[in-house]
């Protein structure tokens, strides 16, 4: 007879693609019994509280260890049951549960009562891992209008639990510039889903590429993740607007163009800045988070939110592209941020936690 896998209980906000490649490598070892938190609405938030707890109640006795991915109303009652039944309980932090953007009221702790579950889920975890350092401290310079400081550290002041950072990882293997595709000269692109919200739109800061295409009428620009029929007030001729797609589709799309955008006001480890890299294109993105560290020397960053200090680095770009090589970037992801990394680190992690 085989032996038992030890179970793992894990939680998350949705079934993202990242969320199924963890669930897939910590089904490797592990006995996985997973629950999405999924309220339709929010007023049904209670409801599926309850459904958890009655999860919670079947499973936490045959339980070796918790997983949440990410922090917030959802990985409050897991913490909390992982430390009243002593199985510990780690959470992943992935960029949102670790920021707060009054602003544009964004991140778990630009709201009052989003935030008071997420402190008290990272008090009472045994570990916290998140995907890059910024997300535990760090010096915010890219815009005036909210904190000077973000990281889940600063907006929760006195925190002891202790954190491991396990980057994401991606598979060089499944992200190759597709062959037949010519790469256009002077495109840029950037993937952006529910860009039809004006809350969106600002997140990711599509309102700079709007004023970007209108200053370099002779570049191309492509943003994936429109709804049909979308269009914006007043779009520029030279921006072209696709529908969101499987990520196998991605491919051709990310080795067709040069340069890739990634302007958001916060971002934590963003997989199509990954994932386009891969692909050959040249990174461009926002100084925030950990993407300077992603991209390094191999592509460009924006120091402030400025349309005039964008267009003046997208120009420079342009000019640089005949000596840019776009197999650099590849070779930067493939190199630093492998899938097998991460497998390692969060397989070990987990290992050290149930000892």
């Amino acid at each position: 007879m085989s032996e038992r896998k030890p179970v793992l209980l894990y939680f998350y906000p949705g079934l993202s693609s990242f969320v199924v490649k963890d669930l897939q490598l910590m089904e490797q070892q592990y006995e996985v019994r997973h629950m999405g938190f999924l309220p339709s609405k929010k007023w049904k938030t209670p409801f599926t509280w309850f459904g958890q707890l009655l999860f919670l109640l079947r499973h936490i006795w045959e339980a070796d260890i918790l997983v949440c991915m990410f922090a917030g109303y959802h990985s409050f009652f897991p913490a909390l049951f992982g430390k009243t039944g002593q199985k510990p309980t780690l959470i992943m932090a992935g960029g949102t549960d670790c920021v707060s953007f009054p602003s544009i009221n964004y991140g778990c702790f630009s709201k009052p009562v989003l935030g008071t579950f997420t402190k008290w889920s990272y008090h009472l975890a045994a570990h916290i891992a998140p995907v890059h350092e910024k997300l535990v401290w760090q010096e915010y310079t890219y815009q005036p209008n909210d904190y000077p400081y973000q990281g889940f550290r600063y907006h929760c002041p006195g925190l002891k639990t202790p954190h491991t950072v396990v980057y994401n990882g991606y598979n060089p293997t499944a992200w190759l510039p597709a062959s037949g595709v010519t790469r256009k000269p002077k495109s840029f692109l950037t993937v952006c889903a529910g860009l039809h919200m004006r809350f969106t739109q600002k997140l990711k800061g599509i309102d700079l590429i709007l004023e970007a295409a209108r200053q370099l009428p002779d570049a191309v620009f492509t943003i994936v993740g429109a709804p049909e029929g979308y269009r914006f007030p007043d779009q520029p001729e030279n921006l072209t607007l696709l529908p969101l797609m499987p990520l196998a589709d991605l491919r051709a799309v990310y080795s067709a163009h040069f340069f890739y955008l990634q302007l958001s006001l916060s971002e934590g480890f963003p997989n199509a800045l990954s994932e386009s890299m891969l692909c050959g294109c040249v990174p461009i993105v926002s100084h925030v988070a950990g993407m300077p560290d992603i991209v390094g020397d191999s592509g460009y960053v924006l120091p402030k939110k400025d349309p005039t200090l964008l267009a003046q680095l997208l120009k420079k770009a342009i000019a640089d592209a005949k000596a840019i090589d776009g197999l650099k970037c590849r070779e930067r992801i493939a190199t630093h941020f492998p899938a097998i990394k991460r497998e390692q680190a969060l397989l070990q992690l987990l290992h050290t936690l149930r000892k």
